[in-house]
Protein backbone atom coordinates (compact mmCIF):
# COMPACT_ATOMS: atom_id res chain seq x y z
CA UNK A 1 0.00 0.00 0.00
CA UNK A 2 1.32 3.33 -0.92
CA UNK A 3 0.00 6.30 1.69
CA UNK A 4 -0.69 9.40 -0.25
CA UNK A 5 -1.37 12.76 2.25
CA UNK A 6 -4.23 15.06 0.66
CA UNK A 7 -5.73 18.35 1.62
CA UNK A 8 -8.96 17.38 0.36
CA UNK A 9 -11.50 14.72 -1.19
CA UNK A 10 -11.14 14.43 -5.10
CA UNK A 11 -14.57 12.64 -6.52
CA UNK A 12 -12.10 10.71 -9.08
CA UNK A 13 -10.34 8.95 -5.55
CA UNK A 14 -13.80 7.48 -4.12
CA UNK A 15 -14.89 6.01 -7.91
CA UNK A 16 -11.37 3.90 -7.95
CA UNK A 17 -12.51 2.79 -4.41
CA UNK A 18 -15.26 0.83 -6.40
CA UNK A 19 -13.47 -1.42 -8.43
CA UNK A 20 -11.46 -2.84 -5.15
CA UNK A 21 -12.03 -6.26 -3.75
CA UNK A 22 -11.60 -4.43 -0.51
CA UNK A 23 -14.81 -3.81 1.71
CA UNK A 24 -16.09 -0.33 -0.15
CA UNK A 25 -15.09 3.06 1.29
CA UNK A 26 -17.83 4.47 3.07
CA UNK A 27 -19.58 7.42 1.25
CA UNK A 28 -19.13 9.57 4.49
CA UNK A 29 -15.34 9.54 3.53
CA UNK A 30 -16.27 12.16 0.73
CA UNK A 31 -17.80 14.17 3.57
CA UNK A 32 -14.62 14.05 6.11
CA UNK A 33 -12.67 15.13 3.45
CA UNK A 34 -14.09 17.87 2.75
CA UNK A 35 -14.59 19.12 6.30
CA UNK A 36 -11.23 17.97 6.98
CA UNK A 37 -8.65 21.00 8.38
CA UNK A 38 -5.88 22.55 6.09
CA UNK A 39 -3.32 22.34 8.97
CA UNK A 40 -3.81 18.56 8.67
CA UNK A 41 -3.48 16.38 5.89
CA UNK A 42 -5.62 13.16 5.24
CA UNK A 43 -4.15 10.09 4.97
CA UNK A 44 -5.08 8.16 1.41
CA UNK A 45 -3.48 5.05 1.35
CA UNK A 46 -3.22 3.49 -2.27
CA UNK A 47 -2.85 0.02 -3.51
CA UNK A 48 -2.12 0.38 -7.68
CA UNK A 49 -5.06 2.67 -8.11
CA UNK A 50 -7.37 1.56 -5.18
CA UNK A 51 -8.01 3.14 -2.29
CA UNK A 52 -7.67 0.76 0.48
CA UNK A 53 -7.54 2.99 3.53
CA UNK A 54 -7.90 6.41 4.29
CA UNK A 55 -7.42 8.89 7.57
CA UNK A 56 -8.84 11.98 7.92
CA UNK A 57 -8.15 14.80 10.88
CA UNK A 58 -11.11 15.03 13.69
CA UNK A 59 -10.64 18.70 15.84
CA UNK A 60 -10.66 18.62 19.32
CA UNK A 61 -13.75 16.99 21.58
CA UNK A 62 -14.49 14.81 18.15
CA UNK A 63 -13.82 11.34 20.09
CA UNK A 64 -17.22 9.79 21.27
CA UNK A 65 -17.21 9.24 25.26
CA UNK A 66 -16.23 4.96 24.77
CA UNK A 67 -13.42 5.88 22.50
CA UNK A 68 -11.76 8.42 25.14
CA UNK A 69 -12.22 6.12 27.64
CA UNK A 70 -10.62 3.12 26.13
CA UNK A 71 -7.52 6.11 25.14
CA UNK A 72 -7.29 7.18 28.42
CA UNK A 73 -6.50 3.34 29.99
CA UNK A 74 -4.54 2.20 26.91
CA UNK A 75 -2.60 6.29 25.42
CA UNK A 76 -2.98 8.69 28.66
CA UNK A 77 -1.59 11.58 28.71
CA UNK A 78 1.16 12.35 26.33
CA UNK A 79 1.24 15.06 23.54
CA UNK A 80 -1.62 14.55 20.39
CA UNK A 81 0.21 14.07 17.31
CA UNK A 82 -3.39 13.30 15.32
CA UNK A 83 -6.77 12.18 15.69
CA UNK A 84 -9.00 11.19 12.89
CA UNK A 85 -11.72 8.41 11.46
CA UNK A 86 -9.94 6.04 9.78
CA UNK A 87 -11.05 3.61 7.31
CA UNK A 88 -8.81 0.55 6.39
CA UNK A 89 -8.50 -3.39 6.56
CA UNK A 90 -8.53 -2.97 10.67
CA UNK A 91 -12.57 -1.45 10.06
CA UNK A 92 -13.63 1.39 10.91
CA UNK A 93 -13.02 3.70 13.81
CA UNK A 94 -10.67 6.34 15.41
CA UNK A 95 -6.78 7.14 14.88
CA UNK A 96 -5.40 8.39 17.71
CA UNK A 97 -1.04 8.81 17.79
CA UNK A 98 0.51 10.72 20.90
CA UNK A 99 4.14 11.51 20.97
CA UNK A 100 5.59 10.34 25.00
CA UNK A 101 8.98 12.38 26.04
CA UNK A 102 10.69 11.42 28.98
CA UNK A 103 14.40 12.86 29.11
CA UNK A 104 16.03 12.62 26.19
CA UNK A 105 13.67 9.17 24.93
CA UNK A 106 10.97 9.86 23.11
CA UNK A 107 8.01 7.01 21.62
CA UNK A 108 4.91 7.19 20.19
CA UNK A 109 1.75 4.85 20.20
CA UNK A 110 -0.99 4.83 17.93
CA UNK A 111 -4.48 3.15 18.92
CA UNK A 112 -7.51 2.60 16.10
CA UNK A 113 -10.37 1.95 18.63
CA UNK A 114 -14.32 1.85 17.36
CA UNK A 115 -16.99 3.75 17.89
CA UNK A 116 -17.86 1.49 20.94
CA UNK A 117 -14.42 1.44 22.25
CA UNK A 118 -12.94 -1.81 21.12
CA UNK A 119 -9.31 -1.89 20.05
CA UNK A 120 -8.71 -2.48 16.70
CA UNK A 121 -5.33 -1.83 16.47
CA UNK A 122 -2.38 -0.57 18.40
CA UNK A 123 1.48 0.23 17.89
CA UNK A 124 4.57 1.80 19.65
CA UNK A 125 7.86 2.63 18.35
CA UNK A 126 10.50 0.92 19.86
CA UNK A 127 14.68 2.34 19.97
CA UNK A 128 16.43 0.98 16.77
CA UNK A 129 19.36 -0.29 18.98
CA UNK A 130 16.58 -2.72 20.97
CA UNK A 131 15.11 -4.07 17.71
CA UNK A 132 16.12 -7.58 16.89
CA UNK A 133 18.71 -7.79 14.02
CA UNK A 134 17.28 -9.95 11.98
CA UNK A 135 14.04 -7.06 12.02
CA UNK A 136 16.56 -4.93 10.91
CA UNK A 137 18.46 -7.27 8.32
CA UNK A 138 14.88 -7.68 6.24
CA UNK A 139 13.86 -3.78 6.89
CA UNK A 140 17.82 -2.79 5.14
CA UNK A 141 16.02 -4.76 1.56
CA UNK A 142 14.06 -1.37 1.26
CA UNK A 143 16.71 0.82 2.02
CA UNK A 144 19.85 1.98 4.12
CA UNK A 145 18.77 4.09 6.83
CA UNK A 146 16.25 3.09 9.35
CA UNK A 147 14.16 5.75 10.85
CA UNK A 148 11.89 4.48 12.87
CA UNK A 149 10.39 0.49 13.97
CA UNK A 150 6.70 0.23 15.45
CA UNK A 151 5.61 -2.87 17.01
CA UNK A 152 2.26 -3.47 15.85
CA UNK A 153 -0.74 -5.31 17.41
CA UNK A 154 -4.21 -6.44 16.60
CA UNK A 155 -7.05 -7.02 19.35
CA UNK A 156 -5.21 -9.47 20.95
CA UNK A 157 -1.55 -9.89 20.41
CA UNK A 158 1.89 -8.40 18.69
CA UNK A 159 2.05 -9.31 14.99
CA UNK A 160 4.24 -7.54 13.28
CA UNK A 161 7.32 -5.04 12.67
CA UNK A 162 6.91 -1.91 10.98
CA UNK A 163 9.70 -0.12 9.92
CA UNK A 164 10.38 3.57 8.09
CA UNK A 165 13.33 3.12 5.95
CA UNK A 166 15.06 5.30 3.79
CA UNK A 167 16.75 3.98 0.63
CA UNK A 168 19.60 6.26 -1.40
CA UNK A 169 17.19 8.24 -3.51
CA UNK A 170 15.57 9.94 -0.38
CA UNK A 171 12.18 7.25 -1.27
CA UNK A 172 10.63 6.37 1.76
CA UNK A 173 9.34 2.80 2.74
CA UNK A 174 6.97 1.72 5.56
CA UNK A 175 8.47 -2.53 5.57
CA UNK A 176 5.94 -4.63 7.14
CA UNK A 177 8.15 -7.71 8.87
CA UNK A 178 6.91 -10.66 10.86
CA UNK A 179 8.05 -11.11 14.14
CA UNK A 180 10.54 -14.11 13.17
CA UNK A 181 11.95 -11.59 10.60
CA UNK A 182 10.22 -12.72 7.41
CA UNK A 183 9.36 -10.09 5.04
CA UNK A 184 5.75 -9.38 4.87
CA UNK A 185 5.53 -6.61 2.05
CA UNK A 186 6.45 -2.77 1.53
CA UNK A 187 4.61 0.36 0.76
CA UNK A 188 6.28 4.10 -0.58
CA UNK A 189 5.30 6.64 1.41
CA UNK A 190 4.97 9.72 -0.37
CA UNK A 191 3.45 13.05 0.13
CA UNK A 192 1.15 14.81 -2.45
CA UNK A 193 -1.69 17.44 -2.88
CA UNK A 194 -5.22 16.99 -4.20
CA UNK A 195 -7.05 20.20 -4.89
CA UNK A 196 -10.99 19.98 -5.82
Amino acid sequence: MRPVHSRAALGGLLALAACSTAAPVPWSLQQLLQEAPDEEPARIWLEGNTIVAAAVALGPGALPADVRTTLDAIAPRGELVFQGREWGERGAGYRIEKRYREGVNEQERSVLIDTEGRVLERSHTWPIGDVPQHVLVAAMQAGTQIEAAWIVSGAEREEYWACTVRNRLGQTFVVRIGLDGRWIGAVRRVQASVHV
